[in-house]
This record gives C-alpha cells, structure tokens and sequence, in this order.
C-alpha cells in the first residue's frame, strides 16, 4: 500500500531513539570473539525517517537488517575520530556515509523543508536519506553516519561511473590506473546523452525543482552522480561499433570485457519510455562531443542511472574563505565554492549541455 502524505510536528524533528546494540562474543571468522560487542545507538527523528522509508516501501525490520549488523558497526567504529568512510549494506540496497557533526546539523535543519518536497515530489533526484544515527562503541568515540538509497543500486554492468558538479577547476581524474571503481569527473565526460524530448522535459522540470530547494537551504557542492550502461545488441550487424577501439566509449574494456569486444548496433530502433522513474534505466542515445552533428556516429541503447548526492555542504565561513582565495589563482566561475545561487544556477547550465533534447525522426519511437 503506498504511503499517505503525512505532516510532523516540531517535536518530532526534535526526538530521538536511544539503544544498546550486544552482540554474542562466540566471533565469527571475520569478527574473533571478545572483539567489538556492544555499542551504544541513537536515531535521530525516527518517524521522520521511517515515513521516508516508507515512501520507497522499505520495511522498517529490513532497514534494521541491513544496518544495524555488526559488520556494519564494526566497520564504523574502525575508523577512529577523523576517518571518513562510504560503503554499501551488504544487500547492495543503502549507502553508509560518515558524516561532520556540522553536516549532522545541516540535514536536521533541512529535514523538515526535505520530507515536505519528497512528499510533493515523487520523482525526486535527490539523494534519499532513510536514517541519521549516531554510534559509539563503549569506550569509543561518537560516529556520525547517514543512510541513503544506492542510485546505482541495479543488476546491469556498469561501465563508467561520474561526479558532475559543473565547476572545471580540478574537476578531472589524475590516476594513472583506471579500473572498474573509477568515478569519473566533469573533464573526463566526452559524450553529450540525447534523450527523448518528453524525457528531458521532465528531468530539467524537476532539476530546476531540486536546485530551488538546495538553493534555499543554503546548499553547494552537490554533485550528480551518474552510472552508464551500454547494452550489447539484440542481433547481429555489420556496422556496429566496438567499445575498443577509435574514439569509442569506454576508450578500454579490456579489465572487464577481456579481450572480446562489446559491439553497438547502429541499425538497433530506439523505444523510448517517457514514463520511466527518473534516473533509473534512463533511456539515451550517447554521441561523442567531438562527433555530435547530423553526421554523428552514436551508441544506442545506453541507459542512464543518476540522482543528486552529497548535499550537506553550506556556504559557510570556510567555504566563503575557500572561494575568496581560490578566486585569486583561477576563473572565479569555474571553482567549486561558490554562493548556493551561482552554483545552482552553474549546476543547471552544465546538465544542459550533457542532456540534450533527442529529435531523430526515423530512427526512434516515442511512447
């Protein structure tokens, strides 16, 4: 049954949940006996964030599962006081982040704007946060940590993974060594993704949504994160492309694909679906940025898994400082700490040029 709309009082974004988590000391392989076995939890707002669980149909007893296990506790608390750490559940299902005590502060003070636009907007692009907790081993130290939806969580290969935020400066990967963990930045994108029009609409409907609310709350450095497929054609064809070789995308699959070559069928019929969640499974024809044109040599049958992330960061004093200097050694427009207006806006025009408006006539059906 799907979740009504529902409204909280003050107190509700005030309360909190405190327990004791023990754990039998019979070890395990990973975990020896006499090791971690007690931890002291707290939930911050728990209705609130039991009805955005619900909103996506996570039972509360599965989120517990999934989050509260000693693997999970033990791989907190081994991080020590500025440790930093992101991983998924075991379940692949949720995304584990520490958090700042300063970013603590900021979601709390977002939450009760946050529900409120979860609620209106169904199609969403940002981030779900489906729990804010905080843990401390006995004797320990206290561990911040959110709990949001894996926007990549899917069966299908992914063959490249980005971190878009629209600013240039530093926004390019150093590593001499790419393999198939790499996330990507805005430099390394060299394909523009070409989606169906009634698609596209809805995307920057609802981006221009999400921005306002961001731009609100007094957020920047928000990212969209984005994870690609491309899907081997259904039938044989002597014009595909390889994924290999020339200016093809992945430039080299050969730590994942071996040496076969993935070929994309230039002659596969596009069938869009305007009435796919957003963000998931998006269905796109992705061209090279140096090739876009009528000419164009494209790779069809991409699809698309994006949602916007790390969305804690206010402009404060530190990023205000941050801006005031980086903006004497570069192009002020093109740094990552700006004001949450110019950012906002930034973010906006550079998805623009990343997701454009597909208009083939012949080679695709819109439904």
């Amino acid at each position: 049954m799907e979740t009504q709309r529902r409204e909280f009082s003050d107190q509700d974004f005030k309360a909190s949940k405190r327990i004791c988590i023990r754990f039998a000391k019979n070890g395990s392989k990973r975990f020896p006996a006499a090791n971690i076995t007690e931890f002291g939890w707290k939930d911050y707002c728990p209705a609130v964030f039991r009805h955005i669980q619900g909103l996506d149909n996570i039972e509360s007893a599965n989120y517990v599962l999934s989050v509260c296990g000693i693997e999970t506790l033990v791989e907190l608390c081994s991080l020590g006081k500025s440790g930093k750490l992101l991983y998924l559940s075991h379940d692949d299902r949720f995304v584990v982040k520490t958090i700042r005590k300063t970013e603590k502060k900021a979601l709390l003070a977002m939450l009760p704007k946050y529900v409120d636009h979860v609620q209106t907007f169904g199609s969403t692009l940002l981030t779900k946060f489906y729990g804010l907790h905080v843990v401390r081993p006995v004797g320990g130290t206290k561990i911040y940590f959110v709990v949001m939806g894996n926007i990549l969580q899917t069966d299908l290969y992914l063959h490249r993974r980005f971190d878009l935020k629209g600013s240039s400066q530093g926004r390019s990967m150093n590593k001499v060594t790419i393999d198939e963990a790499t996330t990507f930045k805005d430099h390394d994108l060299n394909l523009t993704f070409f989606l169906n029009p009634l698609t596209r609409h809805r995307l920057f409907t609802q981006i221009k949504k999400d921005c306002k609310f961001l731009e609100e709350a007094g957020i920047m450095g928000y990212s969209l994160l984005l994870g690609i497929h491309i899907e081997a054609p259904t039938r044989g064809s002597t014009n595909g492309r390889s994924l290999t070789t020339g200016n093809s995308f992945p430039p080299d699959l050969s730590w994942r694909q071996g040496s076969s070559e993935l070929i994309l069928d230039d002659s596969e019929k596009l069938t869009y679906k305007s009435d796919a969640k957003l963000g998931f499974k998006t269905q796109a024809r992705a061209v090279p940025k140096n090739e876009v044109g009528s000419a164009a040599q494209s790779f069809n049958n991409v699809r698309l898994f994006f949602g916007i992330i790390d969305m804690l960061q206010g402009y404060n004093v530190v990023k205000r400082l941050e801006h005031a200097y980086k903006a004497l050694q570069f192009d002020s427009r093109k740094i990552t700490s700006v004001n949450p207006k110019v950012y906002s806006s930034r973010f906006q025009e550079y998805l623009s040029s990343v997701f454009e408006a597909d208009e083939m006539k012949f080679r695709g059906s819109f439904n």
